[in-house]
């Protein structure tokens, strides 16, 4: 009971603070976070497995939840400029990932997935599916994930104060919510029952997608459903790291961060032939091409002149190309790095310890 009232107060001080600086990811860095300061100090707690998978469940809805046939439309009606935009953000990650794999900074196939453009929470969910290193994927994404939060922001920022109009973000659909937690449950015990990582989260995204779009049901995803989840996740990951495993991880920050500028960078430049070709303003174009999660963009978008519905169809379109191609490119590449990339005594030992 003290550890998990020490785990919970350092969550929710943690949390606040990610937040009060605007931080979307917060709800799951600051989880994240204590479990680590707890695990490094001996006093981690046990997540069962019954409840991160219920995670996986919960964060397929909020995935389903931005699918809407309006978003479709937009990605029907400009669709080689999505295919475009969003295999080059794709090549672009996974080569930065390589070259971080293949001058020994990390592991092989846990390069590829913390470099992956999709949401950071899905990418931490599939990684350890396919190989990856939970413990250092999530660093390296959330890494990412703050550097492109203040990237945006600042852009952002100076769009407002040079403009004076305002756009308003659509409100949130509501959404049935009985059908959506019967949903999760389901999904929960078929994915306990089928002992795979990825099962529940693949499973209900396309049970929820196939109700939503056929007009069965409206997948509900408020956020005070969410919370569980981000605290379910974010332990789970912390109390995973190990002091070695932590100072490895800081050793790596100016590579991880260079990789990081490097992949931002890239993609605000497409953002240059997006907006030609889309015929919309630029700024709207480099959110639609940021690596940046969908709820740190429509967070940051809410007051701002841009074509919101064209920025959610084009970040949707490549978070299920992520979902559904990076384990293809993701499970060959990095076994081939691995046994030709450049290694080192450190890489080596994480091989060797359980990050799963």
């Amino acid at each position: 009971m003290i550890r998990w009232t020490g785990l919970l107060f350092f969550s929710a001080l943690i949390s606040g603070l990610f937040l009060l600086l605007h931080l979307t990811a917060g709800m799951m860095l600051g989880p994240m976070v204590a479990g680590i300061i707890m695990s490094i100090k001996n006093r981690g707690v046990t997540i069962r497995p019954v409840f991160f998978t219920m995670a996986q469940a919960i964060l397929a809805c909020v995935v389903v939840n931005s699918l809407t046939f309006s978003v479709l439309h937009h990605i029907l009606s400009h669709w080689a400029l999505v295919l475009f935009s969003v295999l080059s953000v794709i090549v672009v990650s996974f080569t930065t990932g390589a070259g971080l794999a293949w001058f020994g900074v990390m592991p092989g196939t846990t390069a590829l997935w913390g470099t992956s453009p999709g949401a950071a929470s899905t990418m931490v969910m599939l990684c350890s599916s396919f190989g990856a290193d939970s413990r250092l994927t999530a660093f390296m994404l959330y890494f990412r994930v703050i550097m492109v939060a203040v990237a945006t922001s600042l852009v952002s920022w100076i769009v407002i104060r040079t403009s004076h109009k305002a756009s308003i973000a659509p409100p949130p659909v509501r959404g049935d919510l009985l059908p959506t937690l019967l949903l999760i449950a389901v999904s929960t015990v078929i994915g306990l029952r089928l002992r795979s990582p990825a099962a529940t989260l693949l499973l209900t995204i396309l049970a929820g997608a196939t109700a939503q779009l056929s007009g069965l049901f409206q997948i509900s995803a408020p956020f005070w459903i969410r919370i569980p989840a981000y605290l379910t996740i974010g332990w789970s990951i912390g109390l995973r790291f190990t002091a070695p495993v932590l100072r490895y991880a800081l050793r790596s920050i100016p590579a991880v961060a260079l990789s990081s500028a490097i992949l931002i960078a890239i993609c605000a430049l497409l953002a240059f032939p997006v907006a030609h070709f889309a015929r919309i303003d630029l700024l709207s174009a480099y959110l639609a091409t940021s690596p940046g999660g969908l709820d740190t963009i429509i967070v940051i978008s809410a007051n701002i002149p841009i074509a919101l519905p064209f920025i959610i169809a084009m970040q949707t379109a490549r978070m299920v190309a992520v979902i559904t191609l990076g384990p293809a490119i993701a499970r060959p590449l990095g076994r081939w790095l691995e046994r030709h990339a450049r290694t080192t005594p450190a890489t080596e030992q994480l091989a060797q310890s359980p990050g799963d």
